[in-house]
């Protein structure tokens, strides 16, 4: 048992601040919350680091596949639109990836992200030459530092058929084994894993009819959702017309594709027509401002019209802090009328993702009954900080260079700034294997 003693409370959405109480954590849950609990507890462990504690922070869609491309030096063609920059870089470095370059992807993103203060990142995964497998090994990271997460592959007929055929069995097979796993967890009384499965597709512009068919087909299978790139380029929307004959929400509605469990990443370019189904059908929209902005694609002037939008990051790290101010800040740019506000309520309703893959769990509330995954801030504001004006330090001076701990299901990540997994090993590994990795990218030329 473990007391979190005299901490300031910080929900962000809806929002409020606390007196300083405790937090009685018991395994992954926290049990108890109030004023003086370690005199209850006098065995327990006790720690008191001061400041704020929020609900951990979720990234609702990344892709750490990329954590290798920062400061990439590789030769990369100039692109005269956004499908030529997927060809040319995008696609170009998923197909460099092999076993060890998808395990320290994986390892180095789970790192960064607990740094930020995220303790859930849900991720969409693309290795074509090293599918089979492949969310193992992604899982390695996860597993190692002590992030939650929702994994999925990269469904797409852009590899040709077998490339399509291996995702969906990919996405079949991982999700069937944790199913296998937390079954023998519940026997052996012992921790289920931290980490759930989605299934995954890239656009709908490289999924053909077949293809869309087979993903029906493992949804069904595993009870799991899609979680899909749509309409991030207007080509997409453009191509669905063209050789389908339907807007991209109506054919994946048509096809009973559009759930609450359904993830659609982007949609910059979703008509209001789609818009109003996907609310119907209680689709969540990723919104990834800061992708959206460097890929020069657009701006979603529609964000406020989904009933729930959250906030990804679509590989650009897991600070999702940031990822709220570059939203509002980009928001406004275009002429928006949301505050703050708006945007840490799409960062708090990624819990709600959690709660739809993580059945019988409670996600995004610091209180009994809820899954102890908690951040804690060291911010010491020079004004006050209340419930009323939250949204204001949330947007001009919370950061995640304030967050001092990140914990998981009960169990720190890192405490007190230090990493509680060998962050040094990683880091330093992680650097070798860019060297590789650049250079595969280089030999696809």
């Amino acid at each position: 048992m473990l007391v979190i003693s005299g901490v300031r409370l910080l929900h962000l959405y809806p929002p409020s601040v606390s007196d300083p109480v405790d937090i009685v954590i018991e395994g992954s849950k926290i049990i108890k919350v109030g004023q003086d609990l370690h005199l209850i507890y006098p065995e327990a462990e006790v720690y008191a680091p001061g400041g704020y504690v929020s609900p951990g922070l979720v990234c609702s869609h990344n892709h750490f596949y990329s954590a290798l491309a920062r400061g990439l030096m590789v030769a990369i063609a100039p692109s005269k639109d956004f499908v030529q920059q997927l060809e040319h870089l995008w696609w170009r470095l998923d197909r460099a990836l092999d076993e060890d370059l998808v395990r320290y992807s994986g390892l180095s993103g789970a790192s960064e992200a607990v740094f930020s203060g995220a303790t859930s990142v849900i991720d969409h995964h693309a290795s074509p030459n090293c599918i089979d497998g492949s969310l193992d090994l992604l899982r390695e990271g996860f597993d190692t530092v002590g992030l939650r997460g929702i994994l999925c592959y990269e469904t797409t007929d852009r590899n040709g058929l077998e490339g399509a055929a291996a995702g969906i069995r990919e996405n079949e097979r991982f999700a069937l084994a944790l199913d296998e796993e937390k079954r023998e967890a519940r026997k052996k009384g012992i921790p289920e894993p931290l980490v759930e499965a989605a299934i995954g597709a890239h656009a709908p512009f490289t999924v053909s009819e077949d293809t869309l068919d087979a993903l029906v087909q493992v949804c069904k299978t595993t009870g799991r959702g899609l979680h899909i790139h749509a309409a991030e380029d207007k080509f997409d929307a453009v191509d669905s017309r063209y050789r389908f004959h339907q807007d991209i929400a109506f054919r994946l509605d048509e096809a009973n594709l559009l759930g609450p469990k359904t993830i659609i990443a982007h949609g910059l370019f979703i008509s209001p027509e789609e818009i109003e189904l996907c609310n119907e059908r209680q689709v969540y929209l990723a919104h990834n401002p800061r992708s959206n902005m460097n890929n020069q694609v657009g701006y979603n002037h529609a964000i406020g019209a989904w009933k729930r939008p959250v906030l990804g990051t679509d590989g650009i790290g897991s600070d999702m802090i940031e990822e709220a101010k570059f939203a509002f800040f980009k928001h406004r740019d275009a002429g928006g009328s949301l505050w703050m506000d708006s945007f840490l309520a799409m960062l708090q309703r990624g819990n709600e993702i959690l709660e739809q893959y993580f059945p019988g769990k409670r996600f995004g509330r610091i209180e009994a009954g809820y899954e102890a995954d908690l951040t804690f801030w060291d911010y010491d504001p020079p004004t006050p900080l209340l419930a009323a004006n939250l949204a204001g330090h949330g947007a001009f001076g919370l950061s995640s260079r304030y967050v001092r701990s990140t914990m998981v299901a009960g169990r720190f990540a890192v405490k007190d700034r230090r990493a509680c997994f060998d962050a040094e090993g990683i880091a330093a590994q992680s650097r070798e294997q860019t060297k590789r990795l650049w250079q595969r990218m280089e030999d696809l030329r």
